[in-house]
């Protein structure tokens, strides 16, 4: 039997991982020894984290999550499936980020919030209030600059 991961760094990764689950491919859920994953956070199928990644206790991540290295999630957050998190970003605790989201290197989420789905966060960005569906922030504080975007 083989296994695949689909690592492309994409809000469309849905697209390549039901092409891909067609052909009656599986998926693994991958976790470097150099990744802390909580022993009460559960990681769906297609999970990808790589070396230093940290995720709290009770987090809930999503199907085919892209986790680059040095990501941070906290405790008792929500990722949706076919999340991107690039290197360094980091989630607050209690936190949900809604499915086929991009967040960029190095993004900060504070706690208690929310990220629609199918949105981009910019690199660098700091957000700091809920962030509705499909549009992209930017800045210190993150501020929409694009609505109604179909991704990254």
């Amino acid at each position: 039997m083989c296994y695949a991961v689909c690592g492309l760094a994409t809000t469309h990764r849905r697209i390549f991982v039901e092409q891909a689950a067609k052909t009656g491919l599986k998926f693994a859920t991958l976790v470097h020894p150099l990744a802390r994953i909580s022993r009460k956070t559960v990681l769906g199928e297609g999970c990808l984290a790589s070396p230093g990644v940290l995720v709290g206790s009770h987090a809930i991540i999503g199907r085919h999550v892209l986790m680059n290295r040095g990501v941070m999630i906290g405790h008792h957050t929500q990722v949706g499936d076919f999340v991107t998190l690039q290197p360094g970003v980091n989630i607050a605790g209690c936190c949900k980020i809604g499915e086929g989201t991009y967040i960029g290197m190095g993004a900060l989420i504070l706690d208690h919030l929310t990220i629609g789905s199918q949105c981009v966060i910019g690199a660098g960005s700091v957000v700091t209030h809920d962030v509705p569906d499909r549009v992209q922030v930017m800045g210190v504080p993150a501020r929409i600059v694009k609505e109604n975007i179909d991704g990254k």
